[in-house]
């Protein structure tokens, strides 16, 4: 398993039980905890060893004999837990929605100071592109094929073409250029235009 390797299905439900149990578990806690065969999990385990999202180590018995073999999660296991970032956005999106006096003046500023750190090197397409948008280059126009932020969009679009606005302005504002973003040029497209 490649260290980086995404965890999921039982693999991950091995590893949830071990990040999650109030002490290091054994083998036979989790197969328990899991209604799963105690080799399956022993087979899960030590893939999970290898990526280096658990470790071994020993509980004391309270008697006599070895220590029992536990496994608990490494820093990077106890990361490794379910995200839920749409939600984090649909949270703060709502927030800006309901407390600001000028929502989306103040998602084009967000959107902006983004743009401004992004450091040198990086052009506008680039950026683009690595955050999903699908960007095509035509002409002194990039149309974007795809929102990394559409399920916001359909709740929220001026707010969000706005902080998509201010990005662009930022990461423009550095090369002495100006972007215009036209939300939805055509069906499914958004287009930005550059002028130097």
């Amino acid at each position: 398993m490649a260290k980086d390797a995404q965890v999921s299905g039982t693999r991950e439900q091995v590893l949830t039980e071990i990040r999650t149990a109030a002490t290091p578990p054994t083998i036979d806690e989790v197969a328990t905890a899991l209604g799963l065969h105690r080799n399956s999990v022993r087979l899960h385990a030590a893939a999970l060893q290898e990526a280096g999202l658990i470790v071994q180590d020993g509980r004391a018995t309270g008697g006599r004999g070895r220590p029992l073999t536990v496994y608990r999660p490494t820093p990077r296991g106890t990361r490794a837990g379910g995200r839920n970032y749409e939600l984090l956005a649909q949270m703060l999106v709502e927030h800006i929605a309901v407390t600001e006096d000028d929502p989306e003046a103040a998602a084009r500023a967000a959107g902006r100071t983004w743009g401004d750190r992004i450091g040198p090197g990086h052009s506008v397409a680039s950026v683009l592109d690595e955050m999903g948008f699908e960007p095509r280059p035509c002409g002194t126009t990039i149309e974007l094929r795809n929102c990394p932020f559409r399920e916001l969009v359909d709740s929220h679009q001026s707010l969000i073409c706005s902080l998509h606005g201010g990005m662009l302005e930022g990461l423009a504002a550095r090369d002495s250029a100006e972007v215009v973003l036209t939300p939805f040029a055509s069906p499914g497209v958004c287009t930005v235009d550059l002028a130097g």
